[in-house]
């Protein structure tokens, strides 16, 4: 009877050992899948405030595209230096607050003597936004084919950037993921 109760008890250690280990794999996959979708819901979070920055940004250089390819059907050159200031203004205040998204890097050793957002270098998709700033900021109407010849240029810029801006927030990760987890 002493070795029945023994193999009983025996039985139903194993038993609770067995259980303490399926309920410590389970509890560790469930963090893990709790970690891996908080870090997406941030990840997420970030995405949208980038794509709403993003379709601002491309509403003020579609601005300054149709700015620069219909200077001289109907604007004065009082109109266009204008609206090329009020557009300037604009693309000036996204980049400043895109800096926000895309911080310059190595800012601990360049440009030590600026305020800390300006330290460093700017990521690339804010020296495409820099760029056309510098492209525009000096147009005069009374040099036409100046204007002309920034027309292409801007465009390859403007290109150029929202493929900066699709790799930020990579959207094919966002559909893989919810792919995964469907």
């Amino acid at each position: 009877m002493l070795t029945l109760a023994k193999e009983i008890t025996l039985q139903i250690d194993l038993a609770a050992a067995a259980i303490a280990l399926i309920a410590f794999v389970f509890s560790v996959w469930s963090f893990y899948s709790q970690h891996r979708f908080a870090v997406e819901t941030i990840r997420n979070q970030r995405d949208t405030d980038v794509i709403a920055w993003t379709n601002s940004v491309i509403d003020i250089v579609v601005g300054i595209e149709f700015l620069v390819r219909d200077w001289s059907r109907s604007l004065t050159p009082k109109e266009f230096t204008a609206r090329r200031d009020d557009q300037l203004a604009k693309l000036s205040a996204m980049i400043d607050k895109g800096r926000l998204f895309f911080p310059n890097f190595s800012h601990d050793v360049v440009g030590t003597e600026k305020p800390v957002a300006y330290r460093g270098h700017r990521q690339a998709i804010l020296d495409r936004l820099v760029e056309i700033y510098d492209l525009i900021k000096d147009l005069d109407p009374a040099k036409p084919a100046a204007i002309e010849a920034v027309r292409h240029d801007l465009m390859l810029r403007k290109r150029d950037f929202v493929s900066h801006a699709q790799s930020a927030v990579d959207p094919r990760r966002r559909l893989t993921f919810l792919r995964d987890h469907r």
